[in-house]
């Protein structure tokens, strides 16, 4: 009897109240192409005037995890439970779990820039071509987005933090969620691309 009495306070006091997130880690692309990385990437070239390469997107994934850390489960069995999540909304309800951890989030944009219409090119000056921006969740006080990172050949332009939301819980602490990019010396390559207006060299 004591030991029922006991299992049903302790059911009581673990709240375990976690929104449906993603049934799965997510595929290649889940979220939007953010705002800033344009569907167009327009630079000046000595022969045409303005060189267009368009984009083409192979990953956007954005992907955050949170654990379930059982409390007085864990007399019973190790295991945690793992929620992943790719919406600001879910994780900060999830976050209400007094047994929730956030142990993870990455936001990965990948792909590479083409010329908007296939001619016989001649080649563009330098620009940006592929890239691959890895970005890391931050939690804490954020303190803006600071200067954006340029590539070497300074057509195109990425912002070194980004402000994903505010969350407070409890009521006297409020914390910060931004993506900040691990890699802003390393997120593009630049080559010199075939040109599309197809006026000769």
């Amino acid at each position: 009897m004591a030991a029922t009495v006991l299992v049903l306070v302790l059911n009581y006091l673990e709240v375990d109240r976690f929104p449906d997130g993603l049934p799965a880690p997510p595929g290649p692309i889940n979220a939007d192409a953010s705002s800033w990385l344009g569907a167009v990437l327009r630079h000046p070239c000595p022969q045409c005037g303005e060189c267009a390469h368009r984009l083409e997107l192979e990953e956007c994934r954005l992907q955050v995890t949170v654990t379930d850390r059982d409390g007085w489960y864990r007399l019973f069995w190790a295991a945690d439970d793992v929620h992943f999540y790719d919406d600001p909304a879910l994780v900060g309800g999830s976050l209400w779990n007094p047994t929730a951890e956030l142990t993870g989030g990455t936001w990965t944009i990948r792909g590479r820039y083409v010329p908007a219409v296939p001619m016989k090119p001649h080649p563009c000056p330098a620009a940006a071509e592929s890239f691959h921006l890895k970005y890391r969740l931050r939690r804490g006080a954020f303190s803006g987005t600071g200067e954006p990172v340029v590539d070497p050949s300074g057509t195109l332009a990425a912002p070194r933090s980004i402000f994903w939301f505010s969350y407070r819980f409890p009521e006297d602490r409020q914390d910060d969620f931004w993506w900040e990019l691990e890699n802003p010396s390393t997120f593009a390559g630049t080559s010199r691309l075939p040109c599309s207006c197809g006026k000769a060299d």
